[in-house]
């Protein structure tokens, strides 16, 4: 019963754990002018140079999973021999314990100080199964950090182009034409509004740039509405050129930077920029961007007028690699269950009861937490945990036979060298 209670805390633990963490990244913010490549962090590095040099960000991730996997394989290999090799030195002290139990009856206390005796004796400790596993959910939170960080520096760069894209094109029109540039000097407060647009690109500021770009056009379309709604067309064509030959894709997901749901391919306008590469109330700040509000669902109409899925066009998915996370996830448990069971005959009726129990809670467990990542988080997570789960079957299948072989051989050794070490007391 008490192992029960453990191995179900340990669970509910676990997935606590995964949701705190993930909702305490959704929290932190990053300054819209100021977050670049330096901020990105050692995974966040490694992605970004295996971005530029594969291209397209959704099989990179594709790559990065597998080759992450490779790296880990020993971590891997460990963690499935220390949990094998708890479970047959349990099988084979079993009866010990059995007797310990019976010797005591009721002496609870006397019982479990006998175990942990005996535990310590043949060396199996809980902890060793235990060690494996914290230590795989530690990479994947540094994973996830790392592809979060990179998700963010793209938006902020994606938007950063697009706006850059709408605002040059605006402007340049707007220089050309002489009798515009002198009736937006004539209004109060829009004197020096080209000095500062030449002094900030000078500065090679970002921000600087484009809030004296904001200016300008804000004075232009105070000037003269009608010919500011041809420029902005033609602004508007540019973006969306740009958009469509730079864009992140992947096979039927519109934007990588978005979930693979009914999400819009970019989200609507409620105060920042979060990593999805949408906006919402935390993420990014951009409170130092002049006009951003009226940018952004400028350029975000032209963005969604491409076309998508569903309704209206703009959705960014099908929804297929969240459904297909969650069959993944029943399908490894399943697989890992099945495996478990022929490795634990011989135990109690009572263990058998408990290992079910645990079962059970992880088979939920588990494709829930693959339902609230594939559903809340950007495509590119969701590609990232179906290579993850199907490689992790995989290795599953292939490395069974290899870590019941070399369990085996060294649960002889320890035998064998106990053997000899009383032979040699004997003597």
């Amino acid at each position: 019963m008490k192992k029960r209670i453990l191995s179900v805390v340990l669970l509910i633990a676990l997935a606590a754990l995964c949701l705190g963490v993930l909702s305490s990244c959704n929290r932190s913010s990053a300054n819209f002018f100021d977050y670049s490549k330096d901020d990105l962090g050692i995974i966040g590095k490694l992605v970004y140079v295996m971005h530029k040099w594969i291209g397209n960000y959704g099989w990179t991730v594709v790559v990065f999973t597998v080759f992450l996997k490779i790296l880990m394989l020993p971590l891997d290999f460990w963690q499935r021999y220390s949990s094998r090799k708890s479970s047959l030195k349990m099988q084979r002290i079993q009866p010990l314990v059995e007797a310990i139990d019976k010797r005591f009856g009721a002496n609870t206390q006397r019982a479990n100080e006998e175990k942990q005796k005996l535990y310590k004796k043949q060396g199996y400790s809980m902890a060793s199964m235990c060690l494996p596993m914290i230590i795989s959910m530690v990479i994947f939170f540094i994973v996830f950090g790392g592809l979060r960080n990179y998700s963010t520096y793209s938006s902020i760069t994606s938007f950063q182009s697009l706006s850059y894209t709408y605002h040059d094109t605006f402007v340049e029109q707007i220089m050309e034409n002489d009798e515009l540039i002198t009736q937006i000097e004539s209004r109060e407060g829009y004197e020096n509004v080209f000095i500062k647009y030449e002094e900030a690109k000078k500065s090679e500021s970002t921000k600087n740039i484009l809030n004296a770009q904001t200016d300008i056009i804000s004075g232009a379309k105070m000037v003269n509405p009608t010919l500011c709604s041809e420029y902005e067309s033609k602004a508007l064509e540019a973006v969306q050129d740009w958009y469509v030959n730079n864009h992140e894709s992947w096979l039927w997901i519109q934007n990588v930077w978005q979930p693979d749901t009914w999400a819009t391919i970019m989200q609507p306008y409620s105060g920042g920029v979060f990593a999805g590469g949408g906006f919402s109330s935390s993420g990014i700040d951009v409170s130092d961007y002049k006009g951003i509000e009226v940018t952004y669902n400028t350029i975000r109409g032209a963005v969604l007028a491409m076309g998508g899925y569903g309704n209206n066009g703009n959705w960014n998915g099908l929804m297929i690699l969240p459904f297909l996370s969650i069959g993944l996830s029943f399908a490894s448990q399943f697989i890992l269950q099945r495996l478990e069971r022929k490795n634990r005959k011989g135990e109690t009726v009572q263990q058998n009861q408990q290992q079910a129990a645990t079962n059970k809670m992880t088979m939920i467990l588990m494709p829930l937490m693959m339902a609230y990542f594939g559903f809340i988080y950007t495509g590119a997570f969701a590609i990232y945990m179906v290579v993850n789960s199907t490689i992790s079957i995989l290795t599953t299948i292939v490395l069974r036979i290899p870590v019941e072989k070399f369990v085996l051989k060294m649960l002889d050794k320890e035998e064998q060298k106990s053997n000899s070490s009383k032979a040699s007391y004997m003597r």
